[in-house]
């Protein structure tokens, strides 16, 4: 996805691996927010500045540094750096966006949210915010929370506003409109999953079969993750032949597996394959009036408990 890269100029991170926060691959970026350039010099003709600005050589040198570095920790402690030392920057929109990125890394989702937010604030449209923001709180979200609902809806809004803000973007000129079209459906794989999730979570199955396929569709690699939920929501609506296929589909990319409590990994394909082969035999077997088989995904799980692998 290195082409959406070139496409926005920006760096942007998109979904997902497991064992607790969501790290995410390639994204674009908010067209609503062209890149920063650096300060005109005298040479350059007169006319109204490009918006955002730096205003000094070194401040965009700056700003070029933390988009390049590719730690987390460095790329923190250089926009820590970056915003102290220009606390008027015109570009702390990047700024916060970086910092973003790179909480993600880290898996600490406190902060995701924290600059996510403040990213927001400098620019309500930046893409790249709204969907690690839908991912992230869709991944973090269970229905034990008292307030489960709201941050569903919080989700649920941020990907919306993600799928506006994909179908406004312009192509680039040197973009053929192949590649631009298969560009755009890989930005709108990632809320589309999302909003799966989120079906998911409030046991709407068939709005989460209904996004999840759509986000399969969209996806220009197989992703294991989405193929695994999307075998969930069929084995909860009983189509074990859809269920079964699907999960194939995601052991063939490479499978879903989190860490065991007591030690060691579980692999939920392989567990999701059993649970849907063993409700398949018993649907078609005389009913015995009593439940033989249970999900292997527990509410905790279904619910993004768990972490992001879980489902």
């Amino acid at each position: 996805m290195k082409r959406l890269w070139s496409a926005l100029g920006v760096l942007a991170f998109g979904v997902l691996t497991m064992g607790g926060m969501i790290v995410l691959s390639p994204i674009p970026a908010s067209a609503a927010a062209p890149p920063p350039q650096a300060a005109p010099t005298q040479a350059q003709e007169e006319g109204p500045p490009p918006v955002p600005e730096a205003k000094l050589q070194e401040e965009f040198a700056a700003y070029q540094q933390f988009m390049q570095e590719q730690g987390p920790d460095e790329q923190i402690r250089m926009v820590e750096d970056f915003l102290l030392e220009y606390p008027q920057t015109e570009l702390k929109e990047y700024a916060f966006q970086v910092a973003t990125q790179a909480y993600q890394a880290k898996n600490d989702y406190a902060r995701v949210l924290t600059y996510g937010e403040l990213t927001l604030s400098e620019n309500e449209n930046n893409l790249v915010a709204l969907l690690i923001l839908a991912s992230a709180i869709a991944e973090r979200t269970s229905r034990r929370d008292i307030d489960y609902q709201e941050k569903l809806a919080d989700a649920e809004g941020y990907a919306g506003r993600a799928l506006q803000q994909i179908s406004n973007l312009r192509k680039p000129s040197h973009f053929t409109i192949a590649q631009w079209v298969a560009t755009k459906k890989d930005a709108e794989a990632t809320p589309r999953a999302a909003l799966g999730l989120i079906a998911l979570i409030r046991e709407n199955f068939a709005r989460a079969e209904a996004e999840f396929k759509m986000a399969t569709t969209l996806f220009s690699r197989p992703d294991p993750v989405t193929w695994y939920r999307l075998g969930l929501a069929y084995s909860y609506q009983e189509k074990y032949d859809l269920a079964l296929e699907a999960l194939e589909r995601s052991a063939t990319a490479g499978g879903v597996r989190v860490p065991s409590p007591g030690g060691g990994t579980r692999d939920l394909v392989s567990e999701a394959k059993e649970f849907a082969l063993k409700s398949k035999a018993v649907s078609r077997a005389p009913v015995s009036g009593s439940v033989l088989f249970q999900s292997p995904v527990s509410q905790e799980e279904r619910s993004g408990d768990s972490g992001a692998g879980s489902l």
